[in-house]
């Protein structure tokens, strides 16, 4: 089995002899509001044509519109973060495909380009697969989230996070924001860990609390399994009776 910490460690990974780099959390912000140039859901669209263009060629085209216009400035600027350039041209080749130009010395091709999205997703654990399944159900699993969100309570929004992690590390501002945002996020899932086993543990050893038989105490060090984004939304039939039922659709 290959071991890979280049993400631990904040390490950039190439296309080619291109470095691409995670981004600080300093950067966290921009990096979220450019990335959304990555989540349009091109496989979505009905035609055909678009469907079988690459990401790449969608992106440019569609931001020819100059209503779109700022999908080119986002996707710019994700290519300054996270190759750390200054000029981005784009080029075609003697076979008519697009290719990126970083400050006329790394090139980032239009066959490289799906690449480019896997490895920015995962270097800054942003969703960027197209599993779309058609407007009805994406927005059936949109009003899912929501009604999960108002029933589960709200989790603390970056700032507050940041601050927690502040709490807890006794990191200065400074050092947090020279972290990746890979290494806070994956911090502060760890932290959570340790918290929680700590307090059961605790209560299990004081005998002040009893735990059903086979009940499985948390362990600090237990693997954490990496998140689907769709995992809460599995509905009872009452949640979905209810979803329905707000959206103006009659269970029969």
């Amino acid at each position: 089995m290959m071991i890979d910490l280049d993400n631990v460690y904040g390490k950039p990974k190439y296309i080619n002899n291109t470095p691409i780099h995670p981004v600080k959390m300093e950067s966290i912000v921009e990096l979220y509001e450019a990335s959304t140039c990555l989540l349009i859901p091109k496989n979505s669209m009905s035609d055909l044509k678009i469907i079988k263009m690459s990401y790449l060629s969608f992106l440019i085209a569609l931001s020819q519109n100059p209503d779109a216009k700022h999908l080119s400035d986002k996707l710019i600027t994700l290519i300054k973060l996270t190759t750390r350039g200054n000029d981005i041209q784009f080029y075609l080749d003697e076979k008519n495909k697009i290719f990126i130009s970083i400050d006329d010395t790394y090139t980032i091709r239009e066959r490289d380009f799906d690449k480019f999205r896997e490895i920015i997703a995962i270097q800054n654990l942003i969703d960027t697969k197209d599993n779309s399944l058609g407007s009805d159900f994406d927005k059936a699993k949109a009003d899912a989230k929501a009604y999960l969100s108002k029933r589960n309570g709200r989790m603390a929004d970056l700032e507050q996070q940041i601050i927690a992690y502040r709490c807890v590390q006794k990191l200065p501002y400074d050092e947090i924001k020279n972290l990746t945002i890979y290494q806070f996020r994956k911090e502060l899932e760890r932290i959570d860990l340790i918290k929680s086993a700590d307090v059961l543990q605790n209560a299990q050893y004081s005998g002040m609390v009893s735990f059903k038989e086979g009940t499985v105490i948390p362990h600090w060090l237990d693997h954490i399994k990496d998140k689907n984004p769709d995992d809460d939304i599995v509905l009872t039939g009452e949640q979905l009776k209810q979803i329905n039922k707000n959206n103006g659709i009659v269970s029969k």
